[in-house]
């Protein structure tokens, strides 16, 4: 029986981490509408009851048969998408080789820890799916696990949309490195290589990805229409070509640029360092970082998370970059005496930059000339320990240091993310609109309906909000129903309606609460126009779409009128508007 080493118990530490922060609170908070319109069909396919799926079939299967076994539940809508995003962070270690020991444990927990794909592990729908499949595609390939990697093939295939733009991402970097003469297996061993591998391993892969896309797709053929909306995939994203999503690509470089400075300013060192020996592995990865952020850039249909496919070869430059670093030198005192100081004075930077929310105006400029200076003294240092010992200590000292703050940034972003505001529409890497009081919303609901009928969810409801969310919300509710209008004669215990509602005839018998629906960034351009508040404390303008929750007067104990009261009520105020 092998042992296990230090360096497997590291990727097992990187996978608990990985797997903690998608599931910590997974269904704390509501479901977007977005993910809400997905979960619905999911829950529908669980019953038997989905005609026209949406073009997520991989998605839809595997969440439906979650549904069937445990229920629905909005930490179960998220399940798989969180788990493929786990075991994104286990990859890494079947590319130990190609990538070099130390750089592949660098990147396993960058995978784990990185802001927007912890975001996006937290979101239902197909995108992780896909990124994840991928991934380990690729991963049992290099393996030669022709058998695995179909499967994972396929099942990325069934991941909507999305994988299409991955897909022809690579496509564009595999097509640039060939006229280039780049190839990014060369610094591996090349049995290992897909690309010399025989013809029965592609038979293979073929017939386990096509079984996978048949059998998932269709959900062990129980649902056919599933195979169309692989189809229809395509479809869905040609159509994003040509429709605008609204969203500017200087707010996708905004959310890499303050979400993921690691990981870039470290890729852009091991593009600098390596370039000039044209390294094919440096190389092979920047091409494919290019093709994805050029893709991502002109996509007329843009969200920031389509930039979750510049992540992989992004956080795998940087993990080769920081891997150069990691040597005797590191263990030098003066280095490792350097990188402590350089923390600390990054670590003023910020606390100064917090401190101009509480600074008057007329201070700001000296606020920001006391951050320069501390800029500056960090680069003094750097450039004492150069002159006083030698530039190989300076540097790894320097790389530490500014590593060191820059990944406590990362973690705290991610958090922020995942845990603290899930939910905010100020997060880049959150998808608008977000959902706002719904869970609020949803326990007022409950608690009307055990004061009224003595169960939680047995109250009658009519909406007149055709929301996906609120049908997520209400699917429990047997006596819920949506409707364009409330017929004069009908007393529904409560009626869901959009503002401006307080003039209807009807509302005379009834008491309402208006709750925040919809959330969206309230602000043009990249960032917030306070962008410091924004960067420090994530405050920033938020549009807020609300809607009324209207209960019946009866049903409060201290009220005397009854239906039949309420009844006359509305007839009066119907003859006075008429």
């Amino acid at each position: 029986m092998q042992k296990l080493t230090y360096e497997d118990i590291l990727y097992v530490l990187a996978f608990v981490l990985a797997l903690g922060v998608r599931l910590t609170n997974l269904g704390d908070a509501p479901l977007s509408e977005t993910e809400a319109g997905l979960a619905l069909q999911a829950f529908d396919l669980a019953r038997g009851n989905l005609a026209a799926p949406a073009p997520q079939p991989g998605y839809l299967a595997l969440t439906s048969a979650v549904f069937s076994l445990f229920g629905s539940s909005e930490a179960l809508a998220r399940f798989w998408p969180a788990m493929a995003g786990s075991f994104l962070s286990l990859a890494p270690w079947a590319f130990s080789r190609l990538l070099g020991r130390k750089a592949a444990l660098i990147l396993a927990f960058g995978l784990a820890l990185d802001p927007g794909l912890v975001a996006l592990s937290r979101q239902a729908d197909g995108r992780m799916l896909a990124i994840g499949f991928v991934v380990l595609a690729l991963a049992f390939a290099y393996a030669r696990k022709p058998a695995g990697s179909g499967i994972m093939a396929g099942l990325a295939l069934l991941s909507g949309p999305s994988i299409w733009l991955g897909l022809l991402g690579v496509g564009i970097a595999w097509g640039a490195g060939r006229l280039l003469g780049v190839e990014i297996l060369e610094d591996g061993e090349p049995a290992a290589s897909p690309a010399s591998a025989s013809t029965g391993f592609f038979r293979t892969w073929i017939l386990f990805t096509v079984g996978a896309i048949l059998i998932v797709g269709s959900l062990f053929f129980s649902f056919p229409a599933g195979l169309g909306a692989w189809a229809s995939s395509i479809a869905a994203f040609a159509r994003a070509w040509v429709t605008p999503s609204g969203i500017s690509a200087g707010r996708l470089l905004a959310a890499l640029a303050m979400y993921q400075p690691l990981a870039l300013i470290f890729a852009i060192v091991a593009l600098v360092r390596d370039g000039s020996r044209r390294r094919s592995l440096v190389w092979g990865l920047g091409l494919w970082a290019l093709a994805a952020l050029g893709l991502a850039l002109v996509f007329t249909g843009r969200e920031v998370g389509d930039a979750v496919w510049l992540l992989l070869p992004l956080w795998s430059l940087a993990a080769v970059g920081l891997s150069e670093y990691f040597s005797e030198d590191a263990k030098n005192p003066v280095s490792l005496g350097q990188a402590a100081s350089l923390f600390v004075l990054l670590a003023l930077v910020w606390l100064t930059l917090a401190g101009l929310h509480l600074t008057a105006v007329e201070a700001i400029r000296l606020r920001l000339l006391v951050v320069l200076g501390i800029l500056g003294l960090a680069v003094l240092t750097t450039a004492f320990v150069a002159l006083g010992w030698n530039w190989r200590i300076a540097r790894s000292g320097a790389v530490f240091g500014v590593g060191a703050a820059l990944a406590v940034y990362g973690i705290a972003a991610m958090m922020g993310v995942s845990q603290v505001r899930p939910d905010s529409p100020a997060e880049l890497w959150a998808t608008p609109p977000r959902a706002g009081q719904a869970a609020l919303f949803a326990d007022m609901l409950r608690e009307l309906s055990l004061l009224h009928t003595g169960d939680a969810h047995a109250i009658d409801v009519i909406s007149l909000v055709d929301s996906s969310a609120l049908r997520w919300l209400l699917r429990d509710y047997p006596d819920a129903r949506f409707a364009a209008s409330v017929d004069r004669d009908v007393f529904p215990s409560v009626v869901i309606a959009p503002l401006g509602s307080e003039s209807q005839v009807w509302s005379a018998a009834y008491r309402g609460q208006d709750f925040a629906w919809r959330l969206n960034p309230g602000w043009e351009g990249v960032l917030p126009e306070a962008w410091v508040d924004w960067l420090v404390f994530r405050e920033a303008p938020v549009q807020s779409e609300r809607i009324l929750l209207w209960a019946r007067s009866d049903l409060f104990p201290d009220e005397v009128i009854s239906v039949d009261d309420a009844a006359g009520q509305i007839e009066e105020a119907a003859d006075e508007f008429e």
